[in-house]
């Protein structure tokens, strides 16, 4: 049976990572980048046209991965570690950001976005209905 050939860094699988304070400025580092980016673009008949690429979303799997282990580690560090806890906390601030500006400059698809939106940021809309209560409507006669 062929064994696994592990990339450089990445840890063998079934050890589990241990946490180092250090993870919470790498993960703030890896989730803040600009949200796009603008280039120049000369066209054949010299004209300059300005092309704006979206930013890869970043996200918890993908850090996850990066470091070699799994979203469940990194959740039971959050319930854990108080400051990796606000990190990522700040991560998904970074992340909210960066679907918000490039949705808004259509960058990316509205479903798409409506869908991150709710699965990653907890957002709701209008057509989503709040449990609510029971009506009780009570009739008082007159003596």
């Amino acid at each position: 049976m062929p064994s696994k050939i592990r990339s450089r860094g990445e840890k063998p699988a079934g050890k589990s990572l241990r946490y180092q304070p250090e993870f919470c400025g790498r993960l703030l580092e890896f989730f803040d980048v600009p949200p796009f980016t603008v280039t120049e673009v000369t066209k054949r008949d010299g004209s300059i046209s300005l092309v704006e690429t979206a930013a890869q979303l970043p996200t918890f799997a993908a850090f996850a991965k990066m470091l070699g282990t799994t979203c469940d580690v990194l959740e039971s560090w959050e319930k854990k570690h108080p400051a990796f806890r606000a990190a990522a906390q700040k991560a998904r601030d970074l992340q909210g950001n960066i679907l918000i500006q490039n949705s808004l400059r259509g960058n990316y698809s509205a479903s798409f976005a409506v869908f991150t939106a709710k699965n990653l940021l907890g957002w709701k809309d209008g057509k989503e209905e709040l449990a609510a209560a029971p009506l009780v409507v009570r009739w008082e006669s007159e003596k």
